[in-house]
């Protein structure tokens, strides 16, 4: 009986005890910090002077009530030796503590990425705030300078450059997207990786001998800090706003050791996502005799292995397209029209040479800088460990590719 009552009494201490943490989690304060008083970081964008650390943050300004409900964003310069320290200084300066939960854009400069990119990277593995699903790109130039820029289809540039490398993007194979964890598992694991290579273009481009001005491609912001908070001002009245850029990440930089080694083109780029991703409804433009092609990839089935024949390692890429017919170039008859599969003769033959063209340029350009695109050494320890300790420090100068593509048509 004494047992029985001393179980009973427990049962209602714990039952207390939960009460109480429950209370104290929907009625405490402590912990959080005035959001008039916290720089919420959208993105981060790192340049390098010798030894110092140029760090812009993109920081979302609140609005309050009957303001204009989009995003407005400001753009903060700090210097450090260290990102940390950088960090720091915008407190220093502004008065605001500097938060990373919201952060999900890492942009790298040219002059960042002619060093090891890590050495500004990992502070941001260390933080336990930041998400390491956040996206890395790479730029030619400054990042400040790109982060400055008044975009077009946002009004934090930040924004639209996450839209160019949204998994949109990656499922019609234009971009080749990369978060911070992806490209530390590489960094970390054979030194090789690569990142979207940002760059911005002109909103309208000039046609012919028009006499309209040029669109400026250099965006509406020259200054360090402040970039973009008056990006919406021109479209108050509704008009559409002119001259302000749209950004592109359709090249891909490779990097060895942390630094930028080389650059994949657009072409190169979707090849090598075709063989990574599973594609849906991507856009392929062919270029046949007497005319241009574009086909609509419905789905691609990618294989890719690597095997050791006589001593020599062989990658094998087999690769099979269903596509079907979007648009041509020239005029065509209504029962070709009509049909999405009724691909004119020889397009798919065309199709195939040039990817694999592209393929084998890839794979060329990863081999001269010892980058390991493809994750060569990793296949070559799951399928061929025997041979692993033998081969892996020259293997990506003494593989063959072996690559097949095929298309079917969607009927």
């Amino acid at each position: 009986m004494h047992k029985f009552q001393h179980a009973k009494n427990t049962v209602r201490y714990y039952i207390l005890i939960v009460f109480l943490l429950a209370f104290l989690f929907v009625s405490n304060d402590f912990g959080l910090i005035d959001v008039q008083k916290t720089a919420i970081i959208m993105a981060a964008g790192i340049d390098r002077e010798e030894d110092t650390f140029i760090v812009t943050s993109q920081v979302a300004v609140p609005q309050s009530a009957g303001q204009n409900p989009s995003t407005k964003a400001v753009q903060i310069v700090s210097r450090g030796k260290t990102i940390a320290d950088a960090f720091d200084e915008i407190n220093a300066k502004t008065g605001w503590y500097p938060k990373l939960v919201f952060c999900n854009l890492l942009l790298l400069g040219s002059k960042a990425a002619e060093e090891n990119v890590f050495d500004a990277l990992d502070f941001f593995l260390r933080d336990e705030y930041l998400t390491d699903n956040c996206f890395v790109a790479v730029c030619d130039g400054f990042a400040k300078d790109l982060l400055n820029v008044s975009a077009l289809v946002d009004s934090a540039s930040s924004l639209a450059i996450t839209k160019v490398l949204s998994s949109h993007a990656k499922r019609v194979g234009t971009v080749l997207p990369s978060t911070l964890r992806e490209f530390s598992i590489g960094y970390f694991g054979d030194g090789s990786g690569f990142l979207p290579l940002l760059s911005k273009q002109a909103q309208q481009e000039e046609i012919g001998n028009s006499s309209s001005p040029p669109s400026q491609n250099n965006g509406s912001s020259g200054s360090s800090s402040g970039g973009s908070s008056n990006q919406n001002s021109g479209q108050a009245g509704g008009e559409m706003p002119q001259n302000q850029p749209v950004f592109s990440a359709q090249e891909t930089a490779l990097f060895v050791e942390g630094k930028k080694s080389e650059t994949l083109t657009p072409q190169e780029t979707f090849a090598v996502s075709a063989v990574m991703n599973k594609l849906q409804l991507a856009p392929y433009t062919v270029i046949s005799s007497d005319g241009y092609c574009t086909l609509t990839i419905k789905d691609n089935a990618p294989k890719i292995r690597l095997s050791i024949e006589n001593g020599i390692p062989i990658l094998k890429i087999r690769i099979t397209f269903s596509a079907g017919i979007r648009d041509y170039s020239k005029a065509q008859d209504l029962s070709e029209i009509s049909d999405a599969g009724d691909v004119p003769t020889g397009v798919f033959t065309l199709a195939k040479k040039q990817m694999e063209s592209d393929l084998f340029s890839a794979f060329e350009k990863s081999r001269g800088v010892n980058c390991d695109l493809f994750g060569i050494k990793s296949l070559l320890e799951k399928y061929e460990n025997k041979h692993y300790k033998k081969l892996k420090d020259a293997i990506l100068q003494t593989v063959r590719l072996d690559v097949d593509v095929s298309f079917r048509n969607v009927r």
